[in-house]
């Protein structure tokens, strides 16, 4: 790790104060104070270029497939997965448009040349999207966002379909819709002579589409309702796909109907949680009831009180990290849990943290200090 510690210390400061008192009465000469004081950033600097960030300590191994350019082996480094061949340049970043790739998805990737789709991506401006990801001819990582989606320079392609299953009939045309790594496209809406513009995306707003529901789309006109959906706000919802003038649009269910004017909304009350045979993850660090584990979040037990119910809940994906089991066990026994390094903020950006639980009972981040994760 790369100390700088020196240059921060207190006593030195002070030393450098006394000094310069020293050079105001002509004590020492002004060069000398100037010539230590160059010694010391020729110091930094020079160590600074024989840094490996590489090196760093780790739990770092060797990926199970060969490298694709040299046929050599590809490790785990602290930034990315490289070839061990000196002669070699093939290296991939762990980190990708704020999304880190883990062990299995570059194994699939090198082996297969893609992987995906796959969620998590962040623009620039911070919105979510997803890509497939692949290895060009010169095994460089590139996204796919899929036929006719890369500044429209595929859009006119010509695709071969031959061999595949379509998935059903296209609501525009009634010729064959089938499946691309990205979309689900009718065999009209590719190449130079395309006469239909049919496409639905494989993943909507973050909720995976898989070919069962496009299949039931097609031919009945509407999905199942998913429950993944995230709006461009960042709020979960469900809804239906529906069939619509040859498009795909949103159905959403029913809500509950308004009462008279002036009078109150009557909603029905959500359906009581029922957490009899579950085993607790833990206590509540509100009420010291038993908190269990739900679809969506960790909630107290004492969250299905008729009166003064308890609020306390943790969620199971917090800044686009799912929370397991374990982690959410040891938060609520020991008040934090292990660093966890795959949170993303809302501007894109991945970062480490502890959860923990404050003299509120609310479950914050606490970050590691700035020196751990620039040396660490």
């Amino acid at each position: 790790r790369l100390r700088r510690r020196r240059a921060r210390r207190p006593e030195l400061t002070g030393e450098w104060e006394y000094q310069l008192h020293q050079v105001q009465r002509r004590q020492a000469s002004r060069a000398q104070f100037m010539a230590q004081i160059a010694e010391m950033t020729r110091n930094i600097v020079a160590r600074a270029k024989q840094f490996e960030h590489d090196t760093i300590p780790g739990d770092f191994g060797a990926l199970g497939v060969p490298c694709p350019k040299c046929g050599g082996e590809v490790h785990e480094r602290y930034r990315t997965f490289q070839c061990t061949n000196e002669k070699c340049d093939f290296a991939i970043r762990k980190a990708l448009s704020g999304r880190m790739l883990d062990y299995d998805e570059v194994e699939k990737l090198i082996r297969e040349r893609q992987v995906g789709p796959l969620q998590g991506f962040r623009s620039r401006m911070g919105k979510p999207f997803a890509a497939v990801l692949r290895l060009n001819a010169d095994h460089v990582l590139e996204f796919d966002f899929g036929q006719g989606q890369r500044e429209g320079e595929e859009a006119a392609e010509e695709v071969d379909f031959s061999g595949q299953e379509p998935v059903g009939k296209c609501p525009q045309c009634q010729h064959a819709v089938y499946e691309l790594p990205m979309h689900y496209v009718c065999e009209k809406a590719v190449g130079k002579n395309r006469t239909c513009t049919f496409r639905s995306g494989k993943i909507i707003l973050q909720q995976p589409v898989d070919r069962v529901q496009m299949a039931k789309l097609l031919e009945h006109g509407k999905t199942d309702l998913l429950d993944k959906f995230i709006s461009r706000k960042g709020r979960p919802f469900k809804a239906y796909l529906v069939r619509k003038d040859g498009r795909v649009e949103f159905e959403f269910e029913p809500r509950a109907a308004k009462g008279k004017a002036g009078a109150k909304s009557s909603q029905a009350p959500a359906p009581k949680l029922d957490f009899t045979g579950q085993e607790p993850v833990g206590k509540c660090p509100k009420c010291k009831g038993k908190v269990f584990e739900t679809d969506a979040a960790y909630l107290c037990e004492r969250s299905q009180a008729d009166k003064r119910p308890c609020r306390f809940k943790i969620g199971k994906l917090i800044a686009h990290l799912p929370l397991d089991r374990a982690q959410a066990a040891k938060l609520l026994a020991e008040g934090k849990t292990d660093l966890l390094d795959k949170f993303v903020s809302r501007a894109g950006r991945p970062f480490s943290a502890w959860l923990k639980i404050d003299d509120k009972g609310k479950v914050v981040f606490e970050f590691p200090d700035r020196d751990e994760t620039a040396g660490s």
